[in-house]
């Protein structure tokens, strides 16, 4: 958890799926900024997105991660 708390709201990294999306789509639902695409895999919308971290926190399968 100490990763996320260190890059959140930080624009010099990325979040993306890694590795096999479930496409539970819990990512999309939670995003406030509706940053994530309903595609599998979840596509991330970085000009929206605010590194706000929430996908990876409700990630039931740890796909979402934080590309740096």
């Amino acid at each position: 958890m100490k990763k996320l708390e260190r890059y959140r709201y930080d624009r010099s990294v990325y979040v993306a799926a890694i590795g096999k999306c479930g496409a539970c789509f819990v990512c999309v639902d939670e995003c406030p900024e509706a940053a994530i695409q309903k595609v599998e895999p979840v596509k991330v919308d970085y000009g929206r997105c605010t590194r706000c971290m929430r996908c990876i926190e409700v990630c039931p399968s740890g796909t979402m991660q934080i590309i740096d």
